[in-house]
């Protein structure tokens, strides 16, 4: 049932600067009053922002859930529409959470859904299995993420929803499969991940910082996320089975044929101080660019890597309006 609570989420700007591209001209107008809220104390307490403190905020309910059994795992999607007529575009939200299940789940994105909502987007908040239940990992976890599209078009003509206008975002590990997303058409169909034909092409991606090339930033995630998480989910490393790191990593399908905007915090701006320079969010956004593709990196340095994901943060606002931008400037892929 749609709730009546409408609360607006903080609008406020945030220094960007982007590579490779120039951002679109609204991205590179913010700037001084974020920085200025920054320093005036918000940046102290974005140092305590972390998914369970994002995962503890009250949202109202959402329109409709979707429970479904993956082998022996439930998993819950969650659709949020605008008040309207529609016909509205859609987000995939994709978590974080270094693709296991100790980190984070998809509650801590709930109020980012809840606030593209009330900015006229529907929401599809997915969940998956991570490489550490029971049948995720390769090839699991990437069947799940794709079966989570298909589920959206019988939803459709009920709740107004423009199935072609969808844009994937996904935050840290969930930023990498909503790339991986959009890869899917480029997948060989005997790849084994390879999605059905009823999933749901992807139009456009606003990925949060978080890895399109599996490979070169393997060594900083492995140092990030506490132990080679990468390995796990895919079950190998990229010396042993190196065809499937190939189908995992969205950089080895580029062009994706698609706009592409690489959000960068606080995680991806360690990966070159760990050696990763290669598997940063940049040099992924200067190998799409060479590819053919519309791609451009939002750099938020001041921000942590949950602060762009709270309404109530500045840093939100880089977030949102790189949404919209992506959303004028698509085309819609049926």
């Amino acid at each position: 049932m749609e709730s009546s609570t409408r609360t607006r989420p903080a609008a406020a700007t945030l220094r960007t600067r982007a590579r490779g591209m120039a951002a679109p001209h609204s991205l590179r107008r913010l700037g001084m009053a974020v920085l200025a809220a920054l320093l005036g104390g918000t940046a102290a307490s974005a140092q305590r922002l972390t998914a369970g403190v994002l995962q503890a905020r009250e949202v109202p309910a959402p329109d409709t859930v979707v429970v479904w059994r993956s082998g022996t795992v439930d998993l819950r999607s969650e659709l949020r529409v605008p008040i309207g007529t529609g016909a509205h575009p859609v987000a995939i939200i994709i978590h974080g959470g270094c693709w296991v299940t100790k980190f984070a789940d998809a509650r801590y994105m709930y109020p980012m859904a809840e606030a593209l909502r009330q900015a006229g987007f529907a929401t599809w908040t997915i969940s998956y299995r991570r490489a550490d239940e029971p049948g995720g990992g390769w090839p699991g976890t990437f069947l799940d993420v794709a079966e989570t599209t298909r589920q959206l078009r019988p939803l459709a003509a009920r709740y107004r929803l423009d199935l072609s206008r969808v844009i994937a975002t996904g935050h840290s590990a969930g930023a990498h499969l909503a790339l991986w997303l959009a890869a899917q058409p480029k997948l060989p169909a005997a790849s084994g991940v390879r999605a059905t034909a009823t999933a749901m092409p992807i139009a456009g991606v606003v990925a949060i910082d978080g890895p399109g090339d599996l490979v070169s930033a393997n060594a900083g995630i492995s140092s990030i996320c506490g132990g080679p998480v990468l390995e796990q989910l895919l079950g190998s490393t990229p010396a042993s089975e190196p065809e499937r790191w190939r189908l995992a990593s969205p950089s080895e399908w580029l062009p994706l044929g698609v706009p592409q905007a690489m959000v960068r915090g606080g995680l991806d701006a360690r990966l070159p101080r760990l050696g990763s320079e290669a598997g940063s969010m940049p040099a992924y956004t200067a190998r799409a660019l060479a590819s053919g593709d519309r791609a451009w990196a939002v750099m938020t340095d001041s921000t942590n890597h949950f602060t762009m994901l709270d309404p109530q943060h500045p840093a939100f606002a880089i977030y949102l309006q790189a949404m919209r931008e992506m959303l004028a400037g698509l085309t819609p892929r049926r």
